[in-house]
C-alpha cells in the first residue's frame, strides 16, 4: 500500500516509521554521530583552517553527508585554488537571511557564483560533491539527499512542485514541510537526515527489480543488478545518439498519447516503418527507463525527466548497469586500461553467444562513445573516460554471461569451408531472398548468389560493384536484393539510391559537411541520414546502391569509408569534437552497411583504381536472354506481332554481343511499348513501329574503329533488318558500313 506523504498526519507518522526502520536496519545512529562531529568540524574552522588546501580537500572529497555518486570527478584544481576558499568562507560569514523569499534567493545566488567558478576548473560539473560542501556549511538549509532528482520524487510525493525556482529552493521547501509536522526538538543533524530515510524506504522502489537499493555508508545508494538472463539483450542504435533521445523526451515531457508519440517519431524519419517506430518507443522505456506507459498515455519517468533536465546520462546510469546486457562487462572490462577494439567485440560476444555478429557488441561501443563513456586510444584500442571510470567504479559485483543456448547434435557431420563460415550468421539464405524478388523480374540464381557471396565473404567490407551491360538491371537487382535481405519484399527503409554525380571530388558529397556561415548547423545528405540509421539499427542490413558510381572519382568521395571499412577505425564525419546539429564527430563503421556500384563503361566515366577495387567485389554480367524478360508476358501485343520484336530483338543481341554493342531490358521493354504505342495509336504497322523502334533505342549506340569483327556484325544486323522489311534502320546500318570501310570509324551521330 502507498503511503500518503501529502496529508500531515501520514507524513508524520512516516516520519517516525522511517527514522525506526533505519535504525534496525542500517547504521542510523553511527551515521548521525559522524554527521555530528563533522558538522562540528566544519562550523569551528577558522579562517586560516578553513581556506586551507587539506582542509579545501576535505570539504569537497569527504562523504559524510552522502556517499551518492559522482567520486571520480577529479577537483583538485577547485580545492588548489584560494580564490574559491576565500568566497566560500566568506559566504560562510555572511548571514542568511531569515525572510523565506531572500534566503532562497541568497542559497541560489552563492550556488551560481561558486558553480561559475568550478566549471572553469573541472572537466564535468561535480554538482553532486557541491551538494555535500553546502550541506556541510549549511546544514539547516539543505538535505543529505545529494542527487537532486531523488529529492524531487521525494518533493512530489509530499505535494511539492518544481516549477522554475533554483536547484536548492527545494532543499528548504522539504526542510520546511517537515518542521510543519514535526517537532522542532530533533538534532540538526537528524532533520536533514530525515529526507532520505523518508527516500529510501517510502519512495525508493523496493524489492528485488530496484534498480537501487540503499548501502551500508551513510547516504550510500548501491545497484541492484539484475541477472544475465533477465536483462535486455543490448542495446539498439538509434540514428544521432543522445541528441536523438533528448529530443523524443522533449516530445513526451508533458505526457501524450502512444499514437501521437508514434506519429511524431514518423514525421522525423518518414522512410521508417511502424514496427520500427514502435521499436524506438520500446527502447526508451525498456533500455532507457525514461518513459512510461500508463495505458494508451506516455510518460516521462523520473529518471526520463532528470536525463531531460540535466542532459547528463549520469540520470540513467542506474539503468545501463542493472538492465541491460553487456553493459556491465565492457566498463569492468576497460578498467584495467585500454584494449584493441577487436578483442573487445570477442569478448562482447561470449557475454551473449547469440550475438553470432558483430552488430550487437559494435552499437553498445557506439552507445558508450554517444553517452561519453569511452573514446579512442592510440592503436586502435578503447580506453574509459573519466565518465566511465565514475560508471565503472559503481560496478561491485563480478558481470555474469548467459549460457550458451542447448543444441541437438547434427545428424551428420559436414566439412565447413571458409567461405560458409564466413556467411554463417543471421543472413537470409540465397533462396530465401529470391524468393521475395517480383515476379516479373528474372535474376539468375546463380548471379544473385554471386552477388551474395561477394557482399558478405568479408565480416565488414560489404562492398560490390555492378558492371557490364546499360540497362541490364544492375540497379534493379541491387534494390531487389537489399529488400530481400530484409526478409520480404517490402521492407522500407531497406536501401537507399544514390545517384553518383560528375564533380564529387570530396567526402562532403555522401557525408555533409558543417555549414561554414552557421558552425552549429551540418548540412545533411540522404547518404548521411541512412548511414546514421545503419549505424543505430546494427540488427539489420542497410544497402546503399551508388548510381554510376564511376561518374566521379570513386577513390575520392568513398575515401573516409573505404578506409574505415577496411581498418575498422572511426568513420570521422567532421572535426568539431562535439556533437553538431545531431551529428556526431565520428561513428563506428557500421557493419550491417552494404554498399552496391553500379558502373558503365564510356567516354563519360571514369576507371575504378586499384583503392576501390581491392575493397570491392566486382561482378561483371553482359549476356540477356531476350527469351526471358518477364514482360513477354504481360504485352498488349498480339502474339504474332509479340514473337515478330523477340525474333528480331533476339538476333540483334545475337549479332551485336561479339563486338559488346548489345543491349540490356531496359531496351527491350522500350521496344515493346514503342510498338504498343503505335498500335494504339492505329496510324503505324507493326513493322513500321519496329523499325522505328529500333532506329532509336538500338541503333544510336553503334559505333567502333574498323575491324573484320565489326564488318561482320555491321553486315549481319543489315542482313537481318532486310530480311524483316525494317528498311529505314537496314539503310542506317548500310550507311556505318560504309563510314566504316571509307572513313576508318563509325558512330551513329555525325
Amino acid at each position: 500500500m502507498v503511503t500518503d506523504l501529502k496529508a500531515d498526519q501520514s507524513l508524520r507518522e512516516a516520519c517516525k516509521v522511517a527514522q525506526e526502520r533505519h535504525r534496525s536496519q542500517r547504521h542510523l545512529d553511527d551515521w548521525l554521530e559522524k554527521l555530528a562531529d563533522w558538522l562540528q568540524h566544519v562550523a569551528s574552522a577558522d579562517e586560516a583552517t578553513f581556506t586551507s588546501p587539506q582542509f579545501q580537500k576535505e570539504l569537497w572529497e569527504s562523504e559524510t553527508v552522502s556517499a551518492t555518486g559522482q567520486g571520480h570527478i577529479d577537483v583538485s584544481r577547485v580545492v588548489a585554488d584560494p580564490a574559491i576558499a576565500r568566497q566560500l568562507w566568506g559566504l560562510k560569514q555572511s548571514p542568511v537571511p531569515v525572510d523565506s523569499q531572500e534566503r532562497l534567493q541568497w542559497f541560489a545566488k552563492a550556488w551560481d557564483d561558486i558553480e561559475t567558478r568550478v566549471q572553469a576548473l573541472t572537466d564535468r560539473q561535480p554538482r553532486l560533491k557541491m551538494y555535500r560542501l553546502f550541506a556541510s556549511l549549511w546544514p539547516r538549509h539543505f538535505t543529505t539527499v545529494a542527487h537532486f532528482h531523488k529529492l524531487r520524487r521525494l518533493g512530489s510525493a509530499m505535494g511539492l512542485t518544481h516549477g522554475l525556482e533554483h536547484r536548492t529552493a527545494l532543499h528548504q521547501r522539504v526542510l520546511d514541510r517537515l518542521s510543519d509536522v514535526n517537532d522542532q526538538s530533533g538534532s540538526v543533524e537528524e532533520q536533514m537526515t530525515l529526507p532520505w530515510l523518508l527516500f529510501v524506504h517510502f519512495i525508493q522502489e523496493q524489492g528485488s527489480d530496484a534498480t537501487e537499493v540503499a548501502g551500508d555508508k551513510p547516504g550510500e545508494i548501491q545497484l541492484n543488478p539484475l541477472p544475465a538472463n533477465r536483462r535486455r539483450r543490448g542495446m539498439t542504435g538509434i540514428g544521432g545518439g543522445l541528441s536523438t533521445v533528448m529530443g523524443w523526451l522533449e516530445f513526451a515531457k508533458d505526457g501524450c498519447k502512444r499514437e501521437d508519440f508514434i506519429e511524431h517519431l514518423h514525421s522525423q524519419n518518414p522512410n521508417h516503418t511502424r514496427a520500427t517506430l514502435n521499436t524506438n518507443l520500446n527502447c526508451l522505456m525498456a533500455e532507457w527507463g525514461a518513459i512510461r506507459a500508463e495505458g494508451d498515455e506516455l510518460r516521462l519517468t523520473d529518471r526520463g525527466a532528470a536525463l531531460l533536465e540535466t542532459g547528463d546520462p549520469e540520470e540513467v546510469s542506474d539503468w545501463m548497469l542493472t538492465r541491460i546486457l553487456g553493459f556491465d562487462n565492457l566498463l569492468v572490462m576497460l578498467r584495467d586500461g585500454p584494449r584493441l577494439l577487436t578483442e573487445i567485440v570477442d569478448s562482447l560476444q561470449r557475454v551473449n553467444p547469440g550475438w553470432t555478429t558483430n552488430f550487437a557488441p559494435t552499437v553498445l561501443i557506439n552507445w558508450m562513445r554517444y553517452l561519453s563513456l569511452v573514446d579512442s586510444a592510440p592503436g586502435k584500442q578503447i580506453k574509459l573516460t573519466e565518465s566511465g571510470e565514475e560508471w565503472a567504479a559503481r560496478v561491485t559485483w563480478t558481470p555474469e554471461v548467459l549460457a550458451p543456448a542447448p543444441t541437438l547434435a547434427p545428424a551428420k557431420e559436414t566439412p565447413v569451408t571458409a567461405s560458409e563460415a564466413a556467411l554463417a550468421t543471421t543472413l537470409p539464405s540465397v533462396a530465401s531472398i529470391l524468393a521475395t524478388f517480383p515476379k516479373d523480374i528474372a535474376f539468375s540464381p546463380q548471379l544473385v548468389a554471386r552477388l551474395h557471396a561477394g557482399l558478405w565473404a568479408n565480416a565488414r567490407r560489404h562492398f560490390a560493384v555492378l558492371t557490364g551491360l546499360s540497362g541490364a538491371g544492375k540497379t534493379q537487382l541491387a534494390r531487389c536484393y537489399a529488400r530481400g535481405l530484409r526478409g520480404n519484399g517490402n521492407a522500407d527503409g531497406a536501401f537507399e539510391i544514390v545517384p553518383v554525380q560528375p564533380g564529387w571530388h570530396d567526402p562532403s558529397s555522401l557525408l555533409g559537411y558543417i555549414n561554414p556561415l552557421k558552425n552549429d548547423t551540418y548540412v545533411r545528405t540522404p547518404f548521411l541520414e541512412f548511414l546514421l540509421q545503419a549505424q543505430g539499427d546494427p540488427d539489420r542490413a542497410y544497402t546503399i546502391v551508388l548510381d554510376e558510381m564511376n561518374l566521379s572519382h570513386p577513390e575520392q568521395y568513398l575515401a573516409p569509408l573505404l578506409s574505415a571499412m577496411e581498418t575498422g577505425d572511426p568513420l570521422r564525419l567532421h572535426a568539431q569534437g562535439d556533437v553538431v546539429d545531431g551529428v556526431p564527430a565520428s561513428i563506428a563503421y557500421p557493419e550491417n552497411l552494404v554498399l552496391i556500384g553500379t558502373v558503365n563503361m564510356d567516354e563519360t566515366t571514369h576507371g575504378l583504381s586499384d583503392k576501390v577495387l581491392d575493397r570491392a567485389a566486382v561482378i561483371e554480367f553482359w549476356d540477356i536472354d531476350v527469351e526471358a524478360f518477364p514482360g513477354w508476358s504481360t504485352t498488349k501485343l498480339p502474339t504474332a506481332h509479340a514473337n515478330t520484336v523477340r525474333e528480331v530483338l533476339g538476333a540483334l543481341v545475337t549479332q551485336l554481343r561479339p563486338v559488346r554493342l548489345h543491349f540490356g531490358w531496359r531496351t527491350v521493354g522500350d521496344v515493346i511499348g514503342y510498338v504498343e504505342a503505335a498500335m494504339d495509336g492505329g496510324v503505324l504497322t507493326t513493322d513500321a513501329a519496329l523499325d522505328h523502334a529500333i532506329y532509336a533505342k538500338v541503333l544510336p549506340k553503334l559505333r567502333g574503329e574498323d575491324t573484320p569483327r565489326l564488318r561482320t556484325t555491321f553486315d549481319q544486323i543489315e542482313s537481318t533488318l532486310r530480311t524483316r522489311n525494317l528498311i529505314e534502320s537496314a539503310d542506317k546500318v548500310a550507311e556505318l558500313a560504309q563510314d566504316l570501310r571509307h572513313l576508318g570509324s563509325a558512330r551513329f551521330w555525325r
